[in-house]
């Protein structure tokens, strides 16, 4: 089943929300507190976790493993290579994420660097060498005030 063709009712928000608060939080703890079996719950987080609705994982900020600079780069490209460039940088091991957006960059992504060296090696060596990219700006992080990894399910 495809995540297009799960339809979600109440008791699916009710799951997903237990587990965006505590991914590891036992089903028979989640079914106890909806006043479902236990088996309930299971069945219904298996079928989240296989569709690739739901995926509970370990997240960590890049700051805390020694990767402290971090920035956003927008970028302008020649229109007929966007979604090239997009993979391009996709691929880019500094790179957590890319999205193509509208308005006066066509590209944004984030890197994450090591240090200062490390971030100007990947814009004049990396980004700066795929073929389409017409520009940079580089807005350095820094504080970050709001670490949202993920889009919670308002309830």
């Amino acid at each position: 089943m495809s995540k297009s063709e799960i339809g979600l009712d109440a008791l699916d928000h009710a799951i997903i929300r237990a587990l965006q608060e505590d991914g590891r939080r036992p089903y028979a703890s989640i079914a106890e507190e909806l006043n479902l079996a236990p088996s309930t719950v299971q069945q219904r987080a298996n079928r989240l976790l296989e569709s690739g609705l739901l995926t509970i994982k370990a997240i960590v900020h890049p700051a805390d493993l020694g990767h402290p600079v971090v920035a956003m780069i927008a970028v302008t490209t020649h229109g007929a290579q966007l979604h090239e460039v997009a993979a391009r940088i996709a691929q880019f091991a500094a790179v957590r994420w890319v999205v193509i957006c509208a308005g006066s960059y066509d590209i944004l992504l984030e890197a994450v660097c090591e240090d200062n060296q490390h971030l100007l090696a990947f814009l004049s060596d990396q980004l700066s060498s795929i073929y389409g990219v017409r520009g940079t700006v580089t807005f350095l992080y820094l504080d970050i005030v709001k670490r949202a990894q993920e889009w919670r399910l308002p309830g």
